[in-house]
């Protein structure tokens, strides 16, 4: 059994302290569990949850009783509060405690479990089992239960009210109605009905302008209530008027018809779309000058709104987002009482951990801010890559130190944004069971956490799992790479060698568990996100191999073959979304598709690249494309003229950066290199643009470089080459390509096909 690690204040002078408790001998019990007469489901069922365990454990039986009925002369293990338990416990007042509190007490022979509100007696119980008998519960479906006819506890009362009010672990199987409270987990979307404990809940939960005044229905005739920018009124990504006092009065009118409908929620989101576009009128700008930050009109709108609210539901909550645009706390006003700030963290480097990072000083301080001037502040986190949920994060070693930062800036509640939409990933199941644990008691010991799961669910590979996600820490650590939360390769931080380095570390995982079927399946399936780094790089470096004839590149043998058993496995495993919002569908097949495109360009690079050293070109197909809104802003088409066979298409009624390159760990940091890319466009005019192309670099802030493209210059479905001027080669750039806005009977669509990185000397 893991050693005990209390969570809370051991209360000494109980009889049975410090002595071992037995439970079971030879698998004999004398205890019973007993609930109160009147026992409320949830109670009914953690009693269920500790008789079932136990008896597993022991081999023995563990009766439930009613109080009212216990048998004479036989020990007890009370759930709930049974009348022994209010004696026992009289000196806790668990309301003064707190939510959620949690307590376990030795008495003699008798065992209680009790705590605060409906889940206090069932996490006691949860704890118990995990903490004191070794119970495991690793995935919702896989759990670890110890043979021990004979069961000795140690008798240390525990008592923990846990800091963190709200904890929202964001991955698909720690939203389970049944493993969450297990997890001791209780925001939003987990699934937990009342029977279980229940959850915390938010009215809107997010994003909620046009969920409670959608332009649909009020913009025709209200343009006013909506944001004003160049001096026009629209509704097209754009926010809300917050100085607008009837927009106000409206908003009030249908929060408090919202709430009415779902009184116990407890709170409900006055909170920002989910993009920029905030008003510009004279009234909030004026605000904002005042406040010295965007985030001054919002705040005294939600406290206007939360004190109308709060003449009808004083106890209700109102949250709002401090996200992006609205990030800096204002200067002047102070959230009301009842209002809750959730402060985001999206823009952060989550390699670095977000109190001492130096990329991460503006969080620090924005945070330090908020905590100051709020009464009641959560926390939205980001602890997984959006643009691909099967790659590697390496942003393990910032997970407890980031949950420790916020409670010590009194955030009492933290929703972490995981791969909820995914069942596969970079370790989400060790990540989601290593989260929820670190918010039930962030003062865990995450090194301890992490090789317990390891051990405990990959056997003998765990070690050399926990070396190889070590390893890529390292990796990102070294490089000085910005790790956002959204990456579409490892490119920046993971170099050729380094990767062959963790396909090395990987098989020693792979041959420890070679003779166990369940640990070899589980093994595999976390090697998916290594295979997708392998699929990635497997043009360049079989160009490597090819042409520079080094034979010690990180290339699986049949990279064809490798994708197709990737695309097997995630299908058969049920992946869900590949990314944010979008479901795997093809994406293994065409990854595939792209791949061979991509390999045949290697075998026979474009002529402007035949004769030039290996290291002086690297070539992008759309099978490197990062695509954003794909099947809207754009789509991978098939394209008889574009060199590998397929093009990017994007339509001409946005202008979204929708297609782009990342690029920054290839051969030649610091050096100049040019751009040479190939576009056309389908068109019925010559007339005006219809296509922009640049360069962007994240350090700077600006394009590096920019150009316009006419109609006239790409139109018909020949495809025509430009290049740039040299530029210097940093990490944290991308190429981007855009479409301009246009009749689409004038210029349909604009293509892009492939593009080349050419160093220049």
């Amino acid at each position: 059994m893991r050693k005990l690690v209390v969570a809370g204040l051991l209360l000494a002078g109980v009889a049975g302290y410090g002595a071992g408790f037995r439970l079971s001998e030879n698998g004999r019990v004398e205890h019973v569990i007993v609930v109160p007469d009147d026992a409320a489901p949830v109670i009914r069922n953690a009693a269920q949850e500790l008789s079932d365990h136990l008896s597993q454990v022991t081999g023995g039986t563990f009766e439930i009783v009613e109080e009212g009925k216990r048998p004479a002369g036989r020990p007890g293990l009370y759930v709930g509060n049974c009348v022994a338990s209010k004696d026992v416990f009289k000196d806790v007042s668990f309301s003064e405690l707190g939510f959620d509190t949690t307590a376990i007490r030795f008495v003699g022979r008798d065992l209680f479990f009790d705590g605060q509100g409906t889940r206090g007696a069932l996490y006691a119980v949860y704890v118990f089992l995990e903490d004191y008998v070794g119970v495991r519960w690793w995935t919702q479906t896989e759990s670890f239960i110890p043979k021990k006819p004979t069961l000795d506890v140690e008798a240390k009362d525990y008592l923990y009210t846990p800091k963190i009010r709200s904890r929202e672990t964001f991955y698909t199987g720690a939203l389970d109605g049944r493993f969450a409270p297990r997890l001791r987990a209780n925001g939003h979307f987990a699934r937990i009905s009342p029977e279980w404990g229940g959850h915390m809940s938010i009215i809107g939960w997010c994003h909620t302008f046009y969920q409670f005044l959608p332009p649909g229905k009020y913009f025709d005739a209200h343009p006013e209530w909506y944001s004003e920018i160049g001096g026009v009124r629209s509704h097209n990504h754009r926010q809300l008027c917050l100085t607008n006092e009837e927009m106000r009065k409206e908003f009030v009118k249908v929060c408090l018809e919202r709430i009415g409908k779902n009184p116990s929620a407890g709170m409900i989101s006055v909170s920002q779309n989910d993009w920029h576009g905030r008003c510009e009128c004279k009234a909030c700008l004026a605000v904002e000058a005042e406040e010295e930050s965007q985030s001054g009109p919002l705040i005294r709108f939600v406290n206007a709104v939360a004190a109308e609210i709060g003449k009808e539901y004083p106890d209700f909550l109102i949250e709002t987002l401090a996200y992006q645009y609205t990030r800096k706390a204002p200067k002047k006003v102070r959230p009301a009482k009842n209002v809750v700030i959730r402060l985001c963290s999206i823009e952060m480097n989550f390699a670095q951990p977000l109190e001492t990072g130096p990329a991460n000083a503006s969080f620090k301080k924005d945070i330090e801010d908020w905590s100051a001037i709020s009464p009641n502040l959560y926390i939205w986190n980001y602890v997984t890559n959006f643009a691909n949920y099967m790659l590697p994060q390496p942003n393990w070693r910032g997970l407890a130190p980031d949950i420790r930062f916020f409670v010590k800036h009194n955030a009492v509640g933290i929703f972490e944004q995981g791969d909820a939409g995914s069942t596969l990933g970079d370790f989400v199941r060790a990540r989601q069971w290593l989260v929820a644990h670190l918010l039930w008691n962030p003062d865990l010991d995450e090194r301890a956490l992490l090789k317990d799961f390891l051990d405990g669910y990959y056997g003998a590979a765990g070690p050399h799992l926990l070396a190889y996600i070590d390893f890529l820490c390292d990796c990102v650590e070294k490089s000085g790479y910005n790790l956002r939360c959204y990456n579409s390769t490892t490119d920046g931080w993971l170099t050729y060698p380094q990767l062959n380095e963790a396909l090395a570390l990987y098989k020693k995982a792979e041959q420890a568990v070679a003779g166990d079927a369940v640990l070899a399946a589980r093994v595999r399936r976390e090697r998916l996100s290594l295979d997708l780094v392998c699929l990635q790089e497997a043009p360049m470096l079989m160009k490597w191999k090819i042409h520079a004839g080094k034979s010690d590149v990180p290339l699986l043998p049949e990279p064809e073959a490798l994708a197709d058993e990737f695309d097997k496995l995630c299908t058969e495993l049920g992946i869900g979304q590949i990314r944010e919002g979008v479901a795997y569908g093809d994406y293994g097949k065409n990854l595939k598709k792209n791949l061979v495109g991509s390999i045949e360009s290697v075998k026979n690079p474009p002529e402007w690249c035949k004769g030039l050293a290996p290291d002086r070109w690297v070539f992008f197909t759309p099978g490197y494309f990062s695509l954003h809104r794909p099947g809207s802003w754009v789509s991978i088409v098939e394209d008889a003229e574009a060199y590998s066979g397929t093009a990017a298409r994007m339509p001409s009624d946005t202008n979204q950066w929708a297609t782009q390159i990342p690029f920054g760990g290839y051969y030649g940091l610091g050096k100049k290199w040019k751009a040479v890319y190939r576009v056309r466009c389908d068109a019925e005019t010559d007339d005006g643009d219809a296509m922009n192309f640049g360069i962007w670099c994240n350090a700077l802030g600006r394009n590096l470089v920019q150009r316009r493209l006419k109609a006239s210059e790409i139109r018909g479905k020949k495809y025509v080459t430009f290049e740039t001027e040299p530029f210097e080669l940093q990490r944290d750039q991308y190429i981007w390509f855009a479409p301009v806005i246009r009749k689409l009977d004038e210029v349909s669509a604009v293509y892009v096909d492939c593009v080349t990185m050419l160093l220049v000397d």
